[in-house]
């Protein structure tokens, strides 16, 4: 049978904190602020990653040139009032002018892609480019009201369609009017959307 100082032996000496030498250094470890600085970077990345995933699913709609083909419906649908001149005018009409489309979400109804004409190119079409004020009145009165200033700051759309049909005005047709570059900033609540309007019946220039 082993006796208890064999047993020792084979062991080895145990451990004491006398055995340990004297100029041992204890083993690194980072500073507490490089660990505090590491988890603010890391903080700062992950905010960054999310900025960047957020500002690319919310960006501006992009206005393009739609292949859509000019409606032939000659039914009236919209009167333009100026101090000279009064007229009605159809969809046909409207519809001569060069196409554009974006794809939005509208801030009070469906995503799609609403087409119709830039406000611009029809104010010139009818010889008011130069108007100072627009009145533009929905088929229930409401109303707002464009400067000159504001429609040379971005392109506003005269919305005819909604994914290439005509807007019927259960659906707050026939006819709108649309702002796509303030789309990711009016569904952010960072920008009003006042100047959008629908079911417009009337325009009226001063």
């Amino acid at each position: 049978m082993m006796v208890f100082s064999e047993l020792l032996s084979r062991i080895g000496p145990m451990a004491t904190p006398e055995a340990v030498p004297k100029d041992t250094k204890p083993k690194e470890t980072a500073p507490k602020d490089a660990k505090g600085c590491s988890t603010r970077i890391a903080r700062w990345g992950a905010g960054l990653l999310t900025s960047l995933l957020l500002s690319t699913c919310l960006q501006a709609a992009e206005l393009t040139p739609s292949t859509l083909a000019p409606s032939q419906d000659t039914a009236p649908i919209l009167t333009l009032q100026a101090a000279d001149h009064r007229e009605q005018l159809s969809l046909a009409d409207i519809e001569r002018l060069p196409l554009h489309e974006a794809t939005l979400q509208h801030p009070e109804g469906e995503k799609g892609v609403y087409s119709g004409v830039l406000l611009e190119d029809f104010l010139r079409a009818h010889a008011l480019g130069d108007a100072k004020r627009l009145r533009l009145i929905a088929v229930d009165n409401y109303s707002i009201f464009l400067k000159q200033a504001q429609r040379k700051e971005k392109d506003y759309l005269l919305v005819t369609r909604f994914n290439g049909a005509p807007i019927p005005q259960s659906q707050r047709g026939p006819l709108m009017l649309v702002v796509p570059a303030d789309e990711a900033a009016v569904l952010e609540g960072q920008e009003p959307f006042d100047k959008w309007i629908w079911s417009l019946a009337k325009i009226n220039a001063s």
